[in-house]
């Protein structure tokens, strides 16, 4: 296949499995950083090294947990990328360990191994992006597609339609669910707990808010549910690094993903 440059989202048969958001591929033939930005969500990744006659060297495993925390990315020119971006919650179909266990830890090589063994077997086949591709399709397809957890995409659901605002003790009454339970089997099974999750896609909208041109801060902040300014200025600083007004200036400049 043609590995385009930057990142781009790719149709294969693994997108049936109803655990997998989307599939993804990312190159670049310069050096660049990158600032990685919480979603609330799981990638099992293979990157590796392009060379000039389109074999692959270096392979190797990454999963990447759900992150409280911004933290920069450096990707070295020609290296590539094949991501699995996998649905909250959804995890534990491909992981023989609870997300809570590693959230917020890159595991990488040999220690992404241990929890997806197959990816031992599918970084041997070097020849090309094309192969590297249907080798994971191939598992990818073959694993089960039947969340562990329904209670957990509920509730995964009705964060995302209340845009993160809504009170964790109001899920537990809709859904007719004790809190402590929604919150121990929530975050075993994504990684973070509900308030946590909640706070996150906040965090998403406001950013994107940001980037819109004379929406002014004050009213991003109780458009997307906070407080006051203040209290969104302290919560994006707490997981961006970063004030508002800063994280402006740097969303002309920063990749961001």
């Amino acid at each position: 296949m043609d590995f385009k440059i930057g990142f781009n989202e790719i149709e294969i048969d693994a997108l049936e499995n109803k655990s997998v958001e989307a599939i993804w591929t990312y190159y670049n033939v310069q050096d660049k950083l990158h600032h990685i930005v919480p979603d609330g969500r799981s990638d099992i990744i293979f990157t590796f090294d392009v060379r000039a006659g389109g074999e692959l060297s270096n392979i190797r495993p990454i999963i990447s947990p759900p992150f409280t925390k911004a933290h920069p990315l450096r990707v070295t020119a020609h290296q590539g990328f094949i991501g699995l971006r996998l649905r909250a919650g959804s995890a534990g179909i491909f992981l023989n360990i609870p997300l809570s266990k590693i959230s917020g830890h890159l595991q990488y090589g040999k220690d992404a191994v241990q929890y997806i063994p197959w990816a031992e077997k599918v970084c041997k086949d070097k020849s090309s992006v094309t192969r590297l591709i249907t080798n994971i399709n191939q598992h990818v397809s073959k694993a089960s597609s039947q969340v562990k957890s329904s209670m957990v995409a509920d509730v995964v659901c009705l964060i995302h339609e209340a845009q993160g605002i809504t009170r964790i003790n109001e899920i537990a009454q809709q859904i007719k669910i004790s809190e402590r339970t929604i919150n121990r089997v929530f975050t075993n099974a994504v990684g973070l707990s509900p308030k946590q999750f909640s706070s996150i896609i906040r965090l998403r909208r406001a950013i994107d808010c940001l980037n819109i041109p004379d929406y002014a801060v004050s009213s991003i902040a109780l458009d997307c549910g906070f407080a006051d300014q203040a209290h969104m200025t302290r919560e994006i600083k707490s997981y961006m690094g970063q004030t508002p007004s800063q994280l402006q200036k740097a969303l002309d400049t920063d990749t961001l993903l």
